[in-house]
């Protein structure tokens, strides 16, 4: 065998999982990760020695470990959970906004599963996203929108005033953390559709009565969801703030 083929194999079996390395490089900052790796490599090196397979085993789940510990970190920290809590509302607004234009502009359901039609009938809207022949037709369907007035309800602009108003209202009179105001802002974005689906469901509404039912539940979320976004992001903001003075001050 080739000395140079020979030794790569031999630094292939008396090396560390290359995928554990890469999750430990991936997760853990910058100002760590050398000296974790280090001593991790330095470790595995004397465990080798005795038992290649153990420690190829020990390293994974020191990599694991120690993985796992610097993502909760981050998962938990301000500045990630703002950042998450921008990019998931951005993604619900498009959703709703192309599904509002699909049940404005779709003029034929014959090419979708069969029984759609009938669950549309019950108010639920968003299973139109997991039926093929939405997405390969939604490009025809945005095309056609030549204005924004299909976006105008009267009743879900009532219904966002007085959700954000409560919000507000609320947050003076107990002072909100981030997370109450998550949890009541993002109920009150998902409820009046939740009442469109159980309002549907509990009367016996013609075809021509459900659409403007189900316009109030998808337009009062695509109304509510950036605002709330945003009430949330500064709530996040003020902790993150909070916690840079108190660390400045122990400092």
């Amino acid at each position: 065998m080739n000395h140079n083929i020979k030794k790569c194999i031999e630094h292939e079996i008396f090396s560390p999982p290359s995928f554990a390395v890469l999750l430990l490089t991936w997760i853990l900052p910058a100002t760590v990760l050398e000296a974790i790796l280090g001593d991790l490599m330095e470790e595995f090196d004397e465990r080798s020695k005795a038992n290649i397979k153990a420690a190829r085993t020990w390293f994974w789940q020191q990599a694991t470990h120690t993985s796992m510990i610097y993502f909760k970190k981050i998962f938990n920290s301000p500045s990630f959970i703002r950042k998450l809590n921008i990019v998931i509302p951005l993604v619900l607004f498009s959703t709703a906004f192309t599904l509002i234009a699909w049940l404005s502009y779709a003029d034929n359901l014959a090419e979708y599963a069969p029984g759609f039609w009938q669950t549309l009938l019950t108010g639920q809207a968003h299973m139109a996203l997991f039926d093929g022949a939405f997405w390969s037709s939604i490009g025809d369907y945005l095309s056609r929108v030549d204005s924004v007035w299909f976006l105008f309800d009267g009743p879900s602009l009532i219904i966002t005033f007085f959700s954000i108003s409560l919000l507000l209202y609320l947050d003076r009179k107990s002072t909100f953390t981030a997370l109450q105001m998550a949890c009541w802002g993002y109920a009150l974005v998902i409820l009046p559709y939740i009442w469109a689906i159980i309002h549907i469901n509990s009367n016996h509404f013609i075809a021509t009565q459900i659409g403007p039912i189900m316009a109030i539940g998808l337009i009062t979320f695509l109304y509510m969801v950036l605002p709330v976004s945003f009430l949330v992001h500064r709530k996040l903001k003020q902790v993150e703030s909070n916690a840079k003075y108190k660390d400045e001050k122990i400092n």
